[in-house]
């Protein structure tokens, strides 16, 4: 496993690749202002506050949902890291992509450089496909595995992929569209062709985007027992979990060998706290949480 959530405490490892190229684009354009959109406890609203603070650029978030969430954990993280909060309604939410209304954002804050939801811009591409890189200066497998929401981090990975490796990715969402817009990533920042036989999409959904069921919980509880890794509830453990479905099914080869990216967002997890007490109980939200202090502490 490729422990790209270990590079940042409590910020996600592939929020760090996505959003490093589009600070490098703001210092150089002189922007001083970067604004995106997120929900309540989103992983890449968290890095990006982070990332801004470091940078010494101010950060604005539009956010899904109601003010009242303006104290959870990971908004208040993301004040303390001087970002300013705006929340809109889930009906305007859901023109975040809409073209008129970002012409509209970007009036109300000309100075500002726009990042889409999940940094999955075209910026974030040369990121991810450093990812790859960086994975394979460790070591060099088959295959490498990803979790893929947007899938931007997907397209990235595909572009650093050497000559004869494979991108295995495990869709978290019930999305069709998801490997024509991998493509079309893809096909804006390289013109081989030789991609499309690079990558595979594969359904994790397990029932939901941001569904944690008691089958979940126990396979995430199983998984950091034996290995003392902490999968995150909404990417990482679906991944894993539907992967071992498939080895046992025999679907890979015997020898071949996979590197999992532990793609982080285990931040999100403080969001949970109820949903895990009401399934497995107290003694399971500890022992998430002591692992939760452990990464904060040793980041």
């Amino acid at each position: 496993m490729a422990r790209a959530d270990s590079l940042h405490a409590l910020a996600s490892g592939n929020k760090i690749y996505k959003l490093k190229p589009v600070f490098e684009y703001a210092k150089e354009k002189k922007i001083s202002k970067i604004l995106s959109f997120g929900g309540a406890y989103s992983n890449h609203i968290h890095a990006l506050a982070l990332l801004a603070q470091q940078n010494n650029i101010q950060a604005h978030a539009i956010i899904r949902g109601e003010e009242k969430y303006a104290n959870n954990p990971t908004l208040t993280d993301v004040k303390n890291a001087g970002m300013t909060l705006e929340f809109v309604s889930r009906e305007e939410y859901r023109l975040r992509t809409d073209a008129t209304y970002l012409e509209t954002v970007q009036r109300r804050y000309p100075d500002a450089l726009i990042v889409p939801e999940g940094g999955s811009s075209q910026l974030a591409i040369k990121g991810c496909a450093q990812m790859a890189t960086d994975i394979n200066l460790a070591v060099n497998s088959d295959f490498l595995a990803i979790p893929s929401g947007t899938g931007a981090t997907a397209a990235g990975l595909v572009c650093g992929l050497e000559d004869k490796q494979r991108l295995m990715i495990y869709s978290v969402l019930k999305d069709p569209s998801l490997e024509s817009r991998i493509a079309s990533f893809i096909n804006a920042e390289n013109t081989d062709k030789s991609h499309k036989i690079k990558f595979k999409v594969h359904n994790a959904d397990f029932g939901g985007y941001a569904k944690l069921d008691k089958g979940m919980l126990d396979f995430i509880l199983e998984w950091l027992q034996q290995t003392g890794i902490l999968l995150d509830p909404i990417y990482t453990s679906k991944m894993c979990r539907r992967l071992l479905q498939q080895l046992e099914a025999g679907e890979y080869t015997s020898g071949q060998s996979i590197t999992l990216i532990h793609s982080g967002g285990l931040q999100g997890w403080r969001g949970m706290q109820k949903r895990v007490e009401t399934l497995s109980g107290h003694e399971a939200w500890e022992q998430i949480n002591h692992c939760l202090a452990f990464e904060s502490d040793s980041g």
